[in-house]
């Protein structure tokens, strides 16, 4: 399934465009993985953090504006009421006059001047990483040996990803390639979060972050992708979708 990122109409197959013009689609990836790799994942920060005394405070505030809220909208609730089940009011039968019609000369713009006939960038280069394989897809078919190096490279990325520098909550998915002496090579964000600050964290980690160990023979170049997450109780975790 394919969602379009403007008007998030959704789609079996990713067309060229979407029917508002947009040309740009986010893969929609259901949300199961290998348990024990995510269980890999998890680190401390994953774990609930302690509400401060200004999120309290924050809290209580959001809780008095529901009250008053509430306490306006019964407040109109009620008006609304006297308002039906008093007398209509019969207003005094006028004379209307009916204006006159101005017709005003309306100059339409150049058709040329705001129509861009420009190809799409995704349609001016192919994606030379196109026909490489995902491994994400083959997780349950994967040797012990295999997956034990992905638990590895996971870990790498933990070490160097800090949670707590995301204002807000998102998730972030990043593609790479790993070369036979272990560096990292064709390394992209493939879903940005629309969260500036978690976005930004993860470019860090990417560009910090250039090699691993030596991968072992059953790795033969595919691409891989991991998942960086935040939601909104602030528990973080990174994985690896299954799609």
């Amino acid at each position: 399934m394919y969602r379009c990122t403007e008007c998030h109409t959704e789609y079996t197959e990713c067309p060229d465009y979407c029917d508002c013009g947009n040309d740009q689609f986010e893969e929609i990836i259901e949300q199961s993985y290998d348990e024990e790799i995510q269980e890999s994942y998890q680190t401390p920060r994953s774990r609930k953090r302690q509400i401060s005394q200004e999120e309290l405070e924050e809290i209580e505030e959001e809780k008095l504006d529901k009250k008053k809220a509430l306490i306006t909208l019964g407040v109109s609730v009620f008006i609304s009421f006297l308002i039906l089940v008093s007398p209509p009011y019969v207003p005094k039968k006028t004379k209307q006059v009916k204006p006159e019609k101005v017709v005003e000369n309306v100059k339409l713009p150049d058709v040329n001047t705001y129509w861009d006939d420009t190809v799409a960038s995704p349609f001016r280069k192919a994606d030379p990483t196109a026909n490489i394989p995902i491994l994400n897809k083959h997780f349950s078919n994967i040797s012990p040996v295999l997956r034990e190096y992905l638990i590895s490279v996971g870990a790498e990325f933990n070490r160097l990803w800090d949670p707590n520098l995301v204002d807000g909550a998102g998730e972030c998915k990043v593609e790479f390639t790993i070369n036979k002496e272990g560096g990292l090579n064709t390394k992209k964000i493939v879903v940005r979060s629309r969260n500036e600050s978690l976005d930004d964290s993860v470019l860090y980690v990417l560009s910090n972050l250039t090699s691993f160990d030596i991968p072992p023979d059953d790795y033969k170049g595919e691409r891989i992708i991991i998942a960086f997450k935040v939601d909104k109780y602030r528990t973080s975790k990174i994985y690896y979708p299954m799609k």
